[in-house]
């Protein structure tokens, strides 16, 4: 069966091309102009994943995101965000969303992370009994992590993260494969941004690289003067 994807954009224009491209590459897709409305299709239907936008009327696609979050744990949600607003996309993440996209943006790109999002995520946001599924292990290579319990396990055996460490390397892991400024990872682990920040930053990304160093396909990017990226390399 088609992906059913919940698009919530208010922009006419920008809500039809979207609609129109996602069609084209296999997705089934409601458009809904506003987020008090999207709320009322969400509970009427089954989705596989949701595209919001973040400024919309009544209520935002973050305020959005906060609500489907109480009802629907697992349910994967992309943000659509402006490319200088980094406090957005930090409120989204931390409202629950899986991850987002700036305008303007690639039609390949959003493509792209949908279908990595639905992967990640199973597919669907219901389990077999209908209820909302919500996932605690990440994986990538041959590492495996325990977002309650921050067991990393991989090639040479578990390895019980601290807190910090746990929650950096779970968004790295959700992003897997896009990389993440500076700010936002600051914003969400540090919760808040400056020098001291950005040099502990800088320490515990060189602990992870040592945590992951087992599984060489695996590579922990810095991206000069943006960010980092967590992907796997593909032979």
């Amino acid at each position: 069966m088609k992906p059913h994807v919940l698009l919530v954009e208010d922009d006419p224009a920008l809500g039809l091309v979207l609609m129109d491209l996602l069609k084209i590459e296999g997705f089934k897709v409601e458009l809904i102009r506003n987020g008090r409305e999207a709320l009322t299709t969400f509970a009427g239907n089954c989705f596989d994943l949701g595209l919001f936008d973040v400024m919309l009327p009544g209520i935002s696609g973050i305020e959005l995101t906060t609500e489907l979050r109480k009802t629907a744990p697992g349910f994967p949600i992309i943000l659509l965000t402006a490319k200088s607003q980094t406090a957005d996309r930090v409120r989204g993440l931390k409202a629950g969303a899986d991850d987002y996209i700036t305008k303007p943006f690639d039609s390949e790109e959003l493509v792209l992370r949908l279908r990595g999002l639905l992967k990640r995520s199973g597919g669907s946001n219901l389990d077999g009994s209908g209820a909302p599924n919500a996932q605690s292990d990440l994986q990538i290579g041959a590492f495996t992590l325990d977002t309650r319990g921050l067991m990393l396990t991989g090639p040479e055996g578990e390895h019980q993260l601290t807190r910090k460490e746990g929650d950096l390397l779970r968004l790295l892991m959700q992003r897997a494969g896009q990389t993440t400024e500076r700010e936002v990872i600051a914003g969400l682990v540090w919760g808040r941004e400056g020098y001291l920040v950005g040099r502990s930053m800088d320490v515990y990304m060189t602990r992870l690289r040592k945590y992951l160093k087992s599984d060489p396909s695996v590579v922990l990017r810095s991206v000069t003067g943006v960010g980092f990226r967590l992907e796997q390399l593909t032979t």
